[in-house]
């Protein structure tokens, strides 16, 4: 009949509308490693970013040690109870207890008190557990860590670029006292106060300053050999490019090379090839609007000789922190350091002679035996000379190498990367 056609068969709809509760349930449930590996990731992130101090989490920085270690713990206990653990690499002992060495000595000789010695209690928990994750969790994890940073600069680049261009943006004031920083907060990304008449102002996202962002994503890209035209390393390499951080630059040649050394490539090419671009460059930039440009004043200058023939770059201390720096090295005090004191010596002392002056000279010697430590089980022979060569730069400019922002990317380089054969290593 002509009506036929608008008739629903009870049997069809009710074979339409049922629900198997089987397809229901799967839909929800989750692999118990997938969880165990989620929330150990989540621990990372927040010991990664907390040592980064972005804004966001000023109020929580002297607790992201615990807050890392919370699901970290339960990924442990999860993976332990599941029987499928996710920490069973067994060579974490040793590393472990040269951090332990290490973070105590420091602990010590700063006299902390007993909040400082139930953090570094959380802190070494947490590097017990990148001790003991096999090489590919430790390979998923920088990805995702990589990945992640991308993603916040690609919010943060675009609304940077609105800023330089005129567009008004929502803003708030924001101060951290016990680091003497000020900034204008835009949310996704920082203006400190003592550039933002600049022209164009330094890059630097939502951290403190533009050579440690520079820096991070350069110590990302180590563990991205043989990758870097994904999206996200571009991501990271443009971030680098505008931070004008003289820091971040000279460590992000230097990985170039190693990037082409490691896995085994030749690098005369590709020295050749960057020599030409930064002749290029520098010509360039020398003569754009008589010298008076970022690239000039931010980077060639600094590679100036000084009236008492020193780099303008090697400007690291202020005059007060030299003069007590080379009284310092002449006493008995070299050995386990000197009280640093931030007021006394001003803003802006960086580098390997802070770290001197605050832990001794036994602390370089701690400090090579962790990393020796970390990386003795490494078969890339390298990516351990890599990791040292970069390490020792990054130490002579400006860090401990302690933090996990930084320590996290070397330690995973010397696992995560492409292992050539032996006849290259020739």
């Amino acid at each position: 009949m002509k009506g036929d056609f608008l008739k629903i068969r009870v049997g069809r709809l009710s074979d339409f509308l049922r629900i198997d509760r089987n397809k229901l349930l799967s839909m929800f449930m989750f692999d118990k490693t997938d969880v165990v590996y989620a929330l150990f990731l989540t621990g990372i992130l927040i010991a990664y970013y907390g040592s980064l101090t972005p804004w966001f989490m000023w109020p929580i920085i002297k607790y992201y040690p615990i807050l890392a270690s919370l699901p970290i713990g339960m990924a442990w206990l999860m993976s332990s109870m599941s029987g499928r653990h996710l920490f069973t690499r067994k060579e974490f002992l040793y590393p472990t207890l040269a951090y332990i060495g290490i973070a105590g000595y420091m602990a010590i000789v700063n006299s902390k008190n007993l909040n400082g010695y139930v953090s570094l209690a959380f802190n070494v928990f947490v590097f017990m557990s990148i001790f003991a994750v096999e090489q590919n969790t430790l390979k998923r994890l920088m990805k995702n860590l990589t990945v992640t940073m991308a993603v916040l600069l690609v919010f943060s680049i675009p609304c940077f670029i609105l800023y330089l261009i005129g567009f008004p943006l929502p803003f708030s004031s924001i101060e951290n006292e016990d680091l003497m920083y000020s900034y204008y907060n835009y949310y996704f990304f920082l203006l400190d106060n003592r550039y933002v008449t600049d022209f164009i102002p330094r890059f630097h996202s939502v951290f403190l300053e533009p050579s440690h962002l520079g820096s991070a994503c350069v110590f990302l890209l180590l563990t991205q050999f043989g990758k870097w035209k994904k999206w996200y390393n571009l991501v990271l390499i443009v971030a680098i490019v505008m931070t004008f951080s003289l820091t971040a630059y000279i460590l992000f040649i230097v990985s170039v090379f190693l990037n082409q050394w490691v896995r085994g490539k030749r690098i005369w090419l590709h020295i050749v090839s960057i020599i030409v671009v930064l002749g290029a460059v520098g010509i360039f930039s020398y003569y754009y609007r008589n010298g008076d440009n970022m690239v000039n004043t931010l980077i060639l200058e600094r590679f100036e000789v000084d009236d008492n023939g020193e780099l303008v770059a090697n400007n690291r201390v202020t005059d007060e922190f030299d003069d007590e720096f080379e009284d310092y090295i002449d006493s008995s005090d070299i050995l386990f350091g000197r009280e640093y004191d931030l007021l006394k010596y001003g803003f802006g002392n960086s580098g390997y002679r802070v770290f001197i002056y605050d832990f001794g000279i036994l602390y370089v010697l701690f400090l090579l035996a962790f990393y020796i430590m970390c990386s003795h089980y490494s078969t890339n022979r390298r990516a351990v000379i890599a990791m040292f060569a970069i390490g020792a730069a990054t130490f002579w400019a400006r860090s401990s190498l302690l933090d996990y922002y930084d320590f996290l990317p070397l330690y995973a380089m010397v696992y995560v990367s492409p292992v050539i054969a032996k006849k290259d290593d020739q």
